[in-house]
This record gives C-alpha cells, structure tokens and sequence, in this order.
C-alpha cells in the first residue's frame, strides 16, 4: 500500500496539470494509493504512525529536496520504503539518487529498487544529505581520539551523500551513504563570483571519515541539518548504518 504526501507548495493551481499527469500514470502502473496533502496544522509524524499502523508499506514523497528530508527525518522511524517524485528546481537529493522528475519517476517508483542507505544523526534529529555550522570557530572531538579546530574563513559541513559541487577525492572513495561513515568537509569560503560554481577537489579541502564526532565552540553557533532545520551547538553527530529504506533509480550517484 502507498501513501503518497504533496507538499503544500502544490496547491498552487499552476501544478494542478502536472498533478493529474503524476496520479494518471501511477494508477496506470497500479501503485497509486492514499494522498495527503501536508500543511502546518496536520501533525505528520500522528500521521505516518496512524498509516503504518493500517498497513501502508510506501511512502512516497511528492516535492523538492526541503519536503524529502522533513519525512525523511520522521519516516527512519518506520521499516517502510520512502520514494521521491521531485518537483521544482530543489532537487539535488534526487539527482544523488538517481530519480529523474515528474512522471519519470514514477517509473523508478514502479522499478522499485530498494536501497537500504545510512542517515545521519545529530543530537536527535536524522539527516540524509549533510549538515552545515557557520558563524563562527568550532573544536570538532572525533570519536574521542583527536580534535580538529578549522580556521574561522573556512565552510564546515557534515556529509552523507556527495555534495554534487564537491569533485571526487579518492577517486569516489568518500560520501557513499552506504558505508557506515560520515565525512567532515573543511572547504575555504568562496572568496568571489569566480568560485561560486568552482568545484572543490582534494586540493584544496580536506575530508575526514568517521563514525562519532561532538562539535563544541565558545558562542552557540547554527547547526543546520539538510538546509532547513536550525539546532545549535554543542551537538554530538553519529552515523547510523542501513537506517533507511530507499527507492532509488540506476544512475543513482552511489
């Protein structure tokens, strides 16, 4: 059973073609299923509780990369699989994934190829893609062996999947969300339009795998966990392998 989820952005009439076309071609392929639309006042996470409970096994996601990571973060919860039909421009998470948009990927849906990927954890909150603290120095205490104190001009993220700006160091060795490991990127801050769309290589950042860090500094700095949801440090982040049931497409970047 399937429980497909529009983000709330879609009740602008302007999708409401694009919508028939998506629900069209899932009933023709014979995984349509339950809609709900999300909005601030409905509690999603009584929601997915209430229709795990009644036996949906799918939840599928219809909306750019910020709606994906907020059930993302609420869907770990569940031994369910979590699909993407992207809309929009804010879809790098499903380029990683190798989900095309529209009614492409409702093929991929169809496909289903299911990968089970790690997530990331930050205090208690899941993350799939990465993590960012600016604003200020911070001290990094990896696994309690040794601790790292990045220069104040330079960017810190967090990394679970492969920044699609961030060129392969290692020779794609880093940034598989199926390796039981996260990795610290420490990249210099872009210093001009020149470096906007510059990608960084292994020359010039450096890339720390790992399975446990804290991440302390002297004034409470943002923490920000997939581009939208703001916690502040100090914060222990962890991997946690295999957390998630994914359907992904075969030009998947992992």
């Amino acid at each position: 059973m399937y429980l497909h989820l529009y983000d709330s952005f879609l009740n602008n009439k302007k999708y409401n073609s694009f919508l028939a076309k998506i629900e069209t071609r899932l009933t023709d392929l014979g995984i349509g299923g339950k809609i709900f639309r999300l909005s601030p006042l409905r509690n999603i996470g009584e929601l997915l509780t209430e229709e795990v409970r009644n036996g949906i096994k799918t939840i599928v996601v219809v909306g750019n990369d910020k709606t994906f990571s907020q059930i993302i973060n609420l869907a770990a919860q569940f031994n369910t699989a979590v699909g993407y039909i992207p809309v929009g421009a804010e879809n790098k998470i499903a380029t990683i994934l190798g989900i095309p948009s529209q009614e492409d990927a409702c093929n991929v849906l169809a496909a289903r190829i299911i990968e089970k990927i790690d997530l990331g954890k930050v205090n208690n909150t899941y993350f799939l893609s990465s993590i960012t603290v600016s604003g200020g120095q911070v001290t990094i205490e990896c696994e309690d062996k040794f601790k790292v104190t990045p220069q104040n001009h330079n960017e810190i993220s967090i990394c679970n999947l492969r920044p699609l700006l961030v060129a392969a160091p290692g020779q794609g060795s880093y940034f598989n969300p199926q390796d039981g490991l996260l990795e610290i990127l420490i990249k210099p801050l872009a210093s001009g339009f020149s470096q906007i769309f510059k990608k960084t290589t292994s020359a010039n950042s450096s890339v720390i795998p790992f399975k446990k860090i804290s991440i302390r500094s002297r004034d409470s700095l943002p923490v920000v966990t997939d581009g939208q949801k703001i916690l502040k440090t100090p914060v222990k982040i962890e991997i946690v392998p295999k957390k998630l049931r994914v359907i992904v497409g075969k030009n998947r970047m992992f």
